[in-house]
């Protein structure tokens, strides 16, 4: 068995030496620069972003838009999520959100929000809720803001089904369904009803839980590895109930 600290040392080397294509950052000013995103601060709520001018840290207030390229480990992270080999998720994903977590960017989101869920999965509750504390700072309004809000509620609510479905009601108004939500939306809108499929379950109530697993895996399945696992618990429900039916 390979020592986990030679693991980690890995995928950190692997950072570290990846020769990576450009990152891209566009400010509120309309300037556009191109080059390394390094690291989001807490503190400053700042990016620092290397280009061939130098290294400076730009505050959040002032990015319109932020463009990374896809670190080391995020492609294996998925696949250890699709999979439920939580420790994977947590080894490949938590190198690049403990840099990165702050940063309005797709597959940040992705990965900050399935390592919590990896948190969640391996017992580590104080670990998820330090983490979706920090993406509810982070990302106070829109799509970023509830799958944050959606984070913290199962993580606060442990094994209580009943609190988890209390506090996601009170997320409802925050959800935009329709015919074609934009991709931010859906990824909160499968956040969301797998995490309320999670708690009807709990409850013994598979029918509600089969119907939430299906809008993940068949309406929202952005993220895919979401999608995927929604899937797998929705044929798991069925397999378990043969009379079951949804409306």
């Amino acid at each position: 068995m390979r020592c986990p600290i030679f693991r980690w040392v890995g995928v950190l080397l692997l950072l570290v030496c990846w020769v990576r294509g450009e990152d891209q950052i566009r400010l509120k000013s309309g300037e556009v620069l191109k080059g390394q995103a390094m690291k989001f601060d807490e503190g400053s709520m700042t990016l620092t972003f290397k280009f061939d001018q130098g290294t400076l840290g730009y505050a959040a207030a002032d990015l319109a838009e932020v463009t990374l390229e896809e670190r080391p480990g995020v492609a294996e992270g998925r696949q250890a999520l699709a999979s439920g080999n939580w420790e994977g998720v947590v080894t490949h994903w938590k190198p690049v959100v403990d840099l990165l977590v702050g940063v309005d960017n797709p597959w940040v989101l992705e990965c900050s929000g399935g390592l919590g869920q990896a948190y969640l999965a391996l017992g580590k509750v104080a670990d998820a809720e330090t983490l979706y504390g920090k993406m509810q700072k982070f990302y106070s309004q829109g799509p970023a803001g509830l799958r944050a809000a959606i984070g913290l509620a199962e993580a606060s609510s442990g094994r209580d089904a009943d609190a988890l479905l209390q506090k996601l009601q009170g997320l409802e108004g925050q959800l935009k369904e329709g015919l074609r939500p934009a991709r931010s939306d859906r990824e909160a809108l499968a956040e969301y009803y797998f995490a309320r499929g999670g708690a009807y379950e709990k409850k013994g109530d598979a029918k509600k839980a089969l119907e939430d697993y299906l809008k993940v895996s068949t309406l929202y399945p952005d993220p895919a590895a979401l999608g995927q696992r929604a899937q797998a618990k929705a044929e798991a429900l069925r397999q378990a109930n043969k009379d079951l039916v949804t409306e």
